[in-house]
């Protein structure tokens, strides 16, 4: 008695593609640039021009400053700017922030 053929194993598209998406970080780029915008108009309008919006890291958001004086404005408004997030953005799952001077 022969061995039945194995039939090769057939799956959805849509599950190949959102594997491949998780896989290269595809969804990850997406999320950031959606929590940019959400983070930018959170941050006092006087210094929105001296912030960049860094990577997500297991939930820590990186965010860059362009001097110092930024740096401590950003520090002060942390607990106000994190929560307002987590808010309007629950989905993100940023647990923290995490504010650095910008390396030029």
């Amino acid at each position: 008695m022969t061995a039945p053929e194995e039939k090769p194993r057939v799956r959805k598209i849509g599950s190949l593609v959102n594997q491949l998406i998780s896989r290269r970080g595809y969804a990850q780029v997406a999320v950031v640039n959606e929590i940019q915008d959400v983070v930018i108009s959170l941050i006092d309008e006087q210094i929105r021009t001296s912030v960049r919006i860094g990577n997500l890291k297991r939930g820590v958001l990186e965010i860059y400053a362009s001097d110092s004086v930024t740096l401590q404005e950003l520090n002060f408004q942390k607990r106000t700017i994190l929560k307002k997030l987590q808010k309007a953005h629950p989905q993100s799952n940023v647990t923290g922030l995490k504010f650095r001077i910008q390396a030029n």
